[in-house]
């Protein structure tokens, strides 16, 4: 015997999760019980863009929700407003077809804290463990360079311009003036590696003058055009822990796009909403398929891991042939009562 449609109908109702149904405008259709205690929305009312979506740079033909893209993700983490402010949803989206007309079932539910998720709160922390120690390690080499190989150095280009004033012999000249010029570029090579390894800039002045100075120096050592537009608060203020992630997500962004996609284009968006900073990061290169290249790319595993860490998220929208665009959000506020201590042992 088949369960009658309203047997049915007052199962979804009562569901534990929130079930939206909602057109292409995002106008909602159906809601069961759990959304409407969830949310406080209303039939016939529009679904707002959660915050993530909010902000997206979007192209003109491109739908704003990221749920919605050709290759959705499964499950997205984001804020969306309720009838109080802003509230935490785990959401998923599926298309279906009814009488050819389009709709979109909307699923919400509140982050499980289950053992899976005590699970994945471990690791997180082992890989803020093992990112520290590797801030670390770069810092400790970065001093090396600096202190010894780049004094070494330096001492070395000095000895060799005494010696070419001593000498006349215009082949010797020839050969010495070439060797300077190979300790010149030498030393502006520890320099800009020194640089990329430890960013003290950082610490010292803030992200937002930081990035300022590395496209000037990306600029010179990638040789490419890079656009940088940033819209922060300067009244927030900002974990200089957090703003090195971010600025490292940035980096290797940067790095990718030049040695990997070849490009000759970079721009850079940061934008603040709420206690969020959105990044949207776009380069001309040759692009790439972004899930091969998430499950055998460090970096991007990297990229990845540094964003989680930060209660936000990143997705790469590529393909062969480019262009490329990387794009997310992360929290940037120290929680009350966060300690610092741990990153300033490592400085």
């Amino acid at each position: 015997m088949l369960m009658q449609t309203e047997f049915l109908a007052d199962i979804v109702d009562h569901l534990p999760e929130g079930m939206i149904v909602m057109d292409t405008v995002r106008t909602i259709h159906y809601l069961n019980e759990k959304a409407t205690n969830m949310t406080g929305w209303k039939l016939g009312e529009k679904v707002p863009y959660c915050t993530y979506c909010q902000e997206r740079e979007v192209d003109e033909d491109e739908n704003r929700c990221i749920l919605t893209t050709d290759e959705p993700i499964p499950f997205f983490h984001s804020h969306m407003a309720v009838y109080e402010g802003l509230e935490e949803f785990e959401m998923s989206l599926k298309k279906i077809k009814v009488a050819n007309e389009v709709y979109y079932v909307l699923r919400i539910r509140q982050p499980i804290q289950n053992e899976n998720s005590e699970r994945a709160r471990f690791h997180e922390l082992l890989v803020q463990e093992t990112l520290l120690a590797q801030e670390a390690e770069r810092k400790r080499i970065a001093r090396e360079l600096h202190d010894h190989i780049g004094q070494s150095v330096y001492s070395i280009f000095l000895g060799l311009e005494v010696i070419k004033q001593t000498i006349t012999d215009e082949k010797y000249q020839h050969h010495l003036s070439n060797m300077v010029k190979v300790m010149e570029k030498t030393l502006n090579n520890i320099k800009q590696l020194t640089k990329s390894l430890r960013p003290e800039l950082v610490y010292d002045i803030g992200l937002e003058k930081s990035l300022r100075q590395a496209v000037k120096d990306w600029r010179k050592l990638y040789q490419i055009e890079i656009f940088l537009e940033m819209e922060l608060d300067k009244d927030q203020k900002l974990d200089s822990e957090k703003e090195l992630h971010l600025f490292r997500i940035i980096q290797e962004s940067v790095a990718n796009a030049v040695r990997h996609g070849q490009a000759t284009y970079f721009s850079i968006h940061l934008k603040n909403y709420y206690q969020y900073v959105f990044f949207n990061l776009y380069d001309n290169g040759k692009g790439f398929i972004s899930e091969r290249y998430k499950s055998k790319g460090l970096g991007l595993k990297h990229m990845y891991e540094r964003c989680k860490m930060l209660d936000g998220d990143i997705k790469w929208l590529s393909k062969d042939g480019g262009p490329t665009r990387v794009e997310g959000f992360v929290s940037l506020i120290k929680a009350e009562g966060e300690s610092e201590s741990e990153l300033n042992d490592n400085r």
